[in-house]
């Protein structure tokens, strides 16, 4: 009588498979297995290391016969249909980014955790401290560092000596 067990990759319950001696762990799933074997894998690359310089050979002259810069080129005479496809794509892509940019220069959007190029403030010493929000206010933005910036009068000439 078949038992069941649940894979350990999909986690889907499975019907045990009889010629089996040990603990299922993995349903016949084409990638279940394919997981099975590449923690297989892991495993022996950690513990044999003459295993792992044997691994280490066959994938040097497997990236000597296949050139990492071929692969494209390859790929694209063999695939012309995806070659097209992609080209008709990155237009779209393209036209969308420039409508995008375009867009974002004439909105009135401000983003308040952004330095701008013009100058916010005049120069002098400032104080920062946290800003504090009142009961009911929401930050949207938590990993915005938000400030109050307080000027100091006549605390600039105690700080900083005059040189001359």
């Amino acid at each position: 009588m078949a038992g069941y067990f649940y894979c350990q990759h999909c986690g889907m319950r499975s019907r045990k498979n009889p010629r089996l001696k040990t603990r299922q762990k993995y349903c016949g799933r084409r990638s279940c297995q394919q997981s099975r074997k590449n923690i297989w894998e892991r495993e022996r690359l950690k513990k044999d290391s003459s295993y792992r310089k044997k691994r280490h050979g066959q994938k040097a002259r497997w990236r000597d016969i296949h050139k990492a810069d071929q692969y494209q080129k390859v790929y694209r005479k063999n695939h012309p249909d995806y070659v097209t496809d992609n080209r008709e794509r990155q237009r779209l892509r393209n036209k969308n980014v420039q409508k995008a940019i375009s867009g974002f220069l004439r909105s009135n959007i401000v983003k308040t955790d952004t330095l701008i190029a013009e100058r916010p403030v005049s120069c002098g010493l400032y104080e920062i401290l946290p800003y504090k929000t009142g009961l009911g206010k929401k930050i949207v933005k938590t990993d915005a560092l938000i400030v109050e910036l307080r000027a100091c009068r006549g605390l600039q000439k105690v700080l900083v000596s005059d040189p001359g």
